[in-house]
């Protein structure tokens, strides 16, 4: 009784480890193999990569970075040289334009100093014309001795002595001027205000031309009709000689009439130095 017990014992024991051993392998066939080193090693790799990517990634990020950053940090200095250069320009052509504007801002100096130049001739003028009269022989005057200054010019009013036309021309030029020669109502009424005897009579630097055909002053200019009254404009179209000055008046006599005559020159220019 006791074997037959025993049997049973390990012949069920055997059926249930034949069993286990059946389930396992149908475990097997339904898909969950045991881990293999082949599929470690590749998950392995996986990971590998995965990280690399990631480092990957990151530097990538951080190049980024640092490439916007010194982008931007070019573009500032792009920004403050365009405005350099701009402020440059500027100043080109503001320099340029100043350039332009030199001719008329030098003509307008020019102007000026004229001006202030002529002003300080006017006032040495009318200085030593002051002086001249207390002291007629003032260093300041731009005549010589015995010359009348008027104006731009100096007289000489030969009394004591007469000449032809030509004798007297010749005299005037020894002494380094022409016979005169009047240009204004002005000068002819200062002529005639000069206190001249009665009936002196004086050549003027005025006669016919008959290879002109005309009436011609001495540096053969024509004279001006406004000068002369008709009387007296009358004797010189109607007649052919020289002309004389007497009392205010022209007149024309023959050129080989011998009169007193009168000297022109050009007076010099009034020193400022000259007047103290």
């Amino acid at each position: 009784m006791s074997d037959e017990v025993t049997y049973a014992t390990l012949t069920f024991q055997d059926s249930s480890g034949a069993r286990n051993n059946q389930d396992g392998n149908n475990l097997r066939k339904r898909g969950h193999p045991a881990p293999s080193p082949i599929w470690r090693q590749a998950a392995q790799g996986l990971l590998t990569l995965c990280l690399m990517l990631l480092i990957g990634l990151v530097t990538l990020g951080i190049m980024f970075l640092q490439m916007s950053n010194k982008i931007n940090s070019d573009s500032e200095t792009l920004n403050r040289l365009q405005k350099i250069i701009h402020h440059q320009q500027e100043n080109l052509s503001q320099q340029l334009s100043n350039h332009r504007n030199l001719p008329m801002e030098e003509e307008f100096l020019k102007s000026q100093i004229s001006n202030l130049l002529k002003r300080q001739g006017q006032i040495a003028i009318k200085l030593c014309r002051e002086l001249i009269i207390h002291t007629s022989d003032h260093k300041c005057n731009p005549c010589p001795k015995t010359w009348q200054w008027y104006q731009e010019s100096c007289y000489y009013f030969t009394i004591n002595k007469e000449k032809t036309w030509s004798n007297s021309r010749e005299d005037c030029i020894e002494k380094n001027s022409t016979l005169l020669k009047i240009d204004s109502l002005e000068e002819k009424n200062f002529l005639t205000s000069q206190p001249l005897p009665m009936i002196s009579f004086f050549w003027l630097g005025l006669s016919w031309h008959p290879s002109d055909g005309n009436w011609l002053w001495e540096d053969g200019s024509v004279p001006s009709p406004y000068l002369f009254s008709n009387n007296e404009l009358s004797q010189i179209n109607g007649s052919k000689g020289c002309a004389y000055f007497q009392r205010g008046n022209i007149y024309v006599s023959r050129c080989s009439a011998e009169i007193s005559w009168i000297c022109e020159k050009t007076a010099k220019l009034v020193k400022i130095e000259d007047l103290y």
